[in-house]
C-alpha cells in the first residue's frame, strides 16, 4: 500500500512516464565531465540548496551575498 501510495505521489509530483522517455531517447548520448567549478547552468540550483528564511533586516543582504559568493565562485 505504501508503495502505491509513493507512487501517486511521484506521478502528480512529477510526469513519471515523459521522464523516462527522455532518458530512454537520451541514453548513450550525455557526456559526464567533472569540473573544477561550478557550472554557471546549475547555479539557479545551487541557490536553492539550503535555502532558509532569515528574520530581520539583513535578510536579503545575507541572502545577496550568498549568491554573490556562488556566482564568483562559478565564473572563477
Amino acid at each position: 500500500m505504501l508503495q502505491a501510495t509513493r507512487a501517486d505521489a511521484a506521478t502528480g509530483l512529477l510526469d513519471i512516464k515523459r521522464l523516462g522517455d527522455m532518458l530512454a531517447r537520451v541514453k548513450g548520448h550525455l557526456l559526464h565531465k567533472p569540473l573544477d567549478r561550478i557550472s554557471p547552468l546549475a547555479l539557479p540550483v545551487m541557490l536553492e540548496i539550503g535555502r532558509e528564511r532569515v528574520a530581520g533586516e539583513g535578510d536579503e543582504m545575507l541572502l545577496e551575498e550568498a549568491a554573490d559568493d556562488l556566482i564568483r565562485e562559478a565564473i572563477g
